[in-house]
């Protein structure tokens, strides 16, 4: 029996590779022999085909050395911030150093993708290189690096409107050069990789166990990283980014394979054919809909993978990845300096500004225009803040993933789909109708998650799987409508910015409403989410009815991102980053930690509100990109400081 079931499991995950590569093959093939012009056949057809083989190939790779690396189905490459520092590059080099392009533009990106690597590198640097710490160092540069390069395409976007079509992903091909650069990439990659596939192992038991078994943690942490970096930075300096193969390829590769850690060869393999599946699939589709970028549309076919993988997913919560260490005293004195600089900060957000006099106080005779054009905004940013941070506690601790974030359930994509069919089907559309779709969209999103939760029984692995399926399925939608440009995708992407401008009354309040009542939700649960945080088997023992209260907490969260998204747009900075920052400054527990997370979500959008409202008067800024670029440094050197304390 102990041979008989590998075995099985063998042929079982031939047949199945078999069945998902061969449509892939017979379209390339079909592709192939339709191509009655030889010049387009040698030129564009058949590098076309090597390059989506070879990309998705090196893609799969790298995703399953992250993967396993961190011990997380979440993690990939582009994590570490290399996608965010290679479209940073490219943008800034287009508007400031156009001359750094006469080399082409793939040594552009891949010095951006190099130079974010090496930052988060050296801010994450200890003895063991620590998964938590480099993963929260890569995940805020790559945050930092997105807000930057958005900011320079809203304020470009002409000028640099035909990078939304590189973000997208296109395997295009007028020639065999960039197919050639990766077949030898794959070629010399294969060999290191393949030799550091028992180590990897080997990290898969522990840090410490590694090193008890004479493994080098940080050396061999180090050389898998830097190569899978490298690999998925090549494949998007040529390309543009395809990221989501790196997170799916893995994923379908242990539903097919029965493993939970399958091979980094059988990861690549389903990569290849996976995105070669998805390449011809677009080719199909490019005579009724236009050339779509694979890219963007390997979501399209992905996601709805990833949503019937998690029927079948092992009911098995990842393993708990701990936050850096915080710091012990000093809980109540800090929750109390929160709470009274935020009433502070929202006097001066109110009351003090830029106007066409200059920087003046508002006297009694402004309190009109405040009331009409400051204090909406602000409260929409207060309660945002609130609600995006609590989701993402919520998230983070229910699923026992400190990657989970509020984009995870696809509540902000299902708004920003909503929105985009609007601007097609209503194009001059009022700021109550934009309010009344964007929520429409989450509430949909919001059905979809709860009806597929209960099927899968709100298991974390299970979860994790469908939250990818469905965000990243209207991500692709909400990418492949930006590419097209013109003034409706400046308008999405300004949405997309979280510009707070036009925000009534009556949506800021909503937010705000929302927010306290997640908080006091979150406060009468602590207890059961402290408990499942520390496992599903721990709760029960305690009499911790998991399903139901993991089924409330995921339920809560929704409403939160569908309340905070409707009216600032999909924020990542704050649901992601926001429960971390509470927990490295001293909150812990889930009922501290609740009011912290909304203290300082709150408080950041304040200030970020404020900020975008005055620094380049008249002109209204995002408070979203402003929160990103002025936390994101201090957060990052926060991360150092404490990595320096752990040496």
């Amino acid at each position: 029996m102990t041979i008989a079931y590998p075995l099985a499991q063998t042929r079982r995950g031939l047949r199945l590779t078999a069945l998902f590569a061969l449509p892939a093959i017979a379209l390339a093939l079909v592709a192939a022999v339709q191509t009655n012009d030889p010049a387009i056949l040698f030129y564009s057809t058949l590098p076309r085909i090597t390059a989506a083989v070879v990309s998705g190939f090196l893609l799969g790779l790298g995703g399953a050395v992250f993967q396993r690396t961190f011990d997380n189905p979440l993690a990939e490459p582009t994590v570490l911030g290399i996608s965010g520092g290679a479209a940073l590059a490219l943008a800034a080099s287009l508007v400031f150093a156009p001359a750094l392009w006469s080399h082409g533009y793939q040594v552009v990106a891949l010095a951006g993708a190099a130079l974010a690597l090496a930052t988060t590198l050296a801010v994450a640097w200890g003895p063991r290189l620590s998964s938590s710490t480099l993963l929260l160092a890569g995940i805020m540069l790559n945050l930092f690096c997105n807000a930057a390069y958005t900011a320079l395409v809203l304020f470009n976007h002409d000028f640099l409107s035909n990078l939304l079509t590189w973000q997208a992903g296109s395997l295009q091909q007028s020639g065999w050069g960039p197919s050639l650069r990766l077949m030898v990439l794959a070629v010399l990659a294969i060999g290191p990789l393949c030799l550091l596939e028992k180590p990897l192992r080997l990290l898969s038991l522990g840090h410490e166990a590694a090193a008890n078994l004479g493994v080098s943690v940080r050396t061999i942490k180090l050389l898998l990283l830097v190569i899978a970096s490298f690999l998925a930075a090549s494949v998007t300096a040529e390309f543009g980014q395809i990221g989501l193969i790196g997170l799916a390829a893995p994923a379908i590769a242990r539903a097919v394979w029965g493993r939970a850690h399958p091979g980094l060869l059988q990861c690549a393999v389903t990569g290849a054919w996976l995105l070669l599946l998805t390449d011809q699939i677009m080719r199909l589709l490019s005579a009724v809909a236009g050339d779509l970028p694979v890219g963007a549309a390997a979501g399209l076919l992905a996601g709805p993978v990833l949503i019937l993988l998690a029927r079948r997913a092992p009911a098995s919560a990842p393993k708990v990845m701990p936050i850096p260490a915080a710091r012990p005293a000093g809980d109540r004195r800090l929750l109390l300096l929160l709470a009274a600089a935020l009433p502070l900060a929202a006097f001066v957000a109110l009351f003090y500004g830029r106007g066409p006099e200059g920087w003046t106080f508002a006297g009694q005779d402004d309190l009109a225009l405040i009331w009409r054009w400051r204090l909406p905004p602000l409260l929409a940013s207060a309660g945002a803040g609130v609600c995006l941070a609590l989701a993402g506690l919520l998230l983070q601790r229910l699923l026992r993933n400190p990657l989970a974030s509020p984009d995870l359930l696809g509540i902000t994509h299902g708004a920003g789909l909503a929105l985009a069919i609007a601007f097609v089907i209503l194009p001059t559309m009022g700021v109550a109708t934009k309010f009344a779709i964007t929520a429409a969209g989450a509430a949909a999103a919001l059905l979809a998650v709860t009806l597929l939760g209960l099927r899968s029984r709100f298991e974390p692995s299970r979860m994790l799987l469908l939250g990818l399926g469905l965000a990243n399925t209207a991500n692709a939608v909400l990418v492949i409508a930006l590419a097209g440009g013109g003034q409706r995708g400046a308008a999405l992407l300004g949405w997309f910015a979280g510009m707070t401008a036009g925000v009534d009354m009556a949506a800021a309040v909503a937010a705000c409403v929302t927010g306290l009542f997640c908080l006091a939700a979150c406060l009468l649960m602590h207890r059961r989410i402290d408990l499942i945080a520390l496992g599903d088997a721990t709760a029960t023992g305690f009499g911790v009815p998991v399903r139901t209260s993991r089924a409330l907490g995921i339920g809560l969260a929704a409403l939160a991102i569908a309340a905070g998204t409707m009216v600032v747009g999909p924020i990542s900075f704050i649901g992601l980053m926001i429960p971390h920052i509470a927990a490295l400054i001293g909150f812990r527990g889930m009922a501290t930690a609740s009011i912290a997370s909304a203290l300082i979500g709150a408080l950041i959008m304040v200030l970020a509100e404020w900020l975008s409202r005055n620094l380049a008067w008249p002109w209204p800024l995002s408070p979203s990109l402003i929160a990103a670029l002025v936390g994101g440094p201090w957060f990052l050197w926060h991360l150092r400081r404490q990595a320096k304390e752990a040496a």
